[in-house]
């Protein structure tokens, strides 16, 4: 009974912080200091992107101790799912977002009896990706493509704690580093804010006007071919607002546990329609998602642990 009193009294307190923030989640653009701090962030994610590739570490779990990864390599072939909150450093010291919150978190899958080239041509199917990724994905198009260079729109679709869509726009660069290891990098070029979502009134909301919830938003996918299967790996940072201090214990806890669901949500999609794409028609419909798995927090700049 006190168990059910206390959660019916949080839900009426995390209630009472939303409508209270409301009023507060428009007339809210990024400060040019604030996508400053993004940019800085992606810039030094990268720099360690190319550093691990350098070492040889294609996949997040080559950095790890043998018996680590092995534990590791051991999940992903039960069928489960590596998700791991990261922070990128900047030699050893946390990078200051001012009025923003940077989510960075990376997830990795394993799919057996899957090739490269399979998995590849799903994640650069742009115009099916809102059948494939429903109902995060609600709209998708390839604008334009120059080589392996895309620009691409999706809409996005989020229901968690409040209903959020946004209008994105992507460019994506695919770099094939070798026959099995495939890189898939995309990055937001514009991001609006939808308002009146499914209604005769649907329009985006002008910049100045955004609630804040998705300011910026980069993937990296790392696409390896071994281990009779195929690995995929997505690493993922996001920005958004932040939210007054007197309701921040209570509201960051779920804006920051929104990119974790996102990145579940991702693998399990991808999984499932590389494994229909591959299988024989009569044979649709009998595959289930995989269940993640929490492991402990890392940063990249600490050498993991055995």
């Amino acid at each position: 009974m006190q168990s059910a009193t206390s959660r019916s009294f949080c839900m009426a307190l995390l209630a009472t912080a939303i409508c209270f923030l409301a009023p507060l989640a428009r007339a809210h653009e990024p400060k040019p200091e604030t996508l400053a701090a993004f940019g800085h962030y992606r810039e030094k994610t990268e720099a360690h992107m190319d550093a691990d590739l350098l070492a040889g570490h294609f996949l997040y779990l080559d950095r790890f101790p043998d018996p680590r990864r092995q534990e590791i390599l051991a999940q992903l072939h039960r069928g489960e799912f590596y998700l791991e909150q990261l922070h990128t450093l900047d030699d050893g010291h946390n990078i200051h977002v001012p009025g923003g919150i940077i989510h960075h978190w990376i997830g990795i899958a394993f799919l057996p009896g899957v090739t490269l080239a399979q998995t590849k041509s799903v994640l650069e199917d742009y115009a099916h990706e809102k059948d494939n990724y429903f109902p995060d994905v609600r709209q998708s198009r390839l604008l334009s493509q120059n080589g392996n260079s895309s620009e691409v729109f999706l809409q996005f679709y989020s229901n968690a704690v409040v209903t959020a869509v946004f209008n994105v726009n992507f460019a994506s660069l695919t770099t094939d580093y070798s026959p099995t290891r495939t890189q898939v990098r995309s990055c937001s070029t514009r991001v609006a804010d939808v308002e009146n979502f499914g209604t005769p009134n649907e329009h985006e909301l002008p910049p100045a006007d955004s609630h804040g919830y998705l300011w910026k938003l980069c993937t990296w996918w790392h696409i390896e071919e071994k281990d009779g299967g195929t690995y995929i790996q997505v690493e993922a940072i996001e920005l958004s607002r932040t939210v007054p201090f007197a309701f921040a214990w209570i509201v960051n806890p779920i804006i920051r546990n929104v990119p974790k669901t996102f990145l579940s949500h991702l693998l399990s999609a991808t999984q499932k329609a590389v494994a229909k794409s591959s299988l024989p028609k009569r044979d649709i419909g009998s595959i289930a998602p995989a269940a993640p798995i929490p492991p402990a927090g890392w940063d990249r700049k600490t050498q993991p642990g055995p």
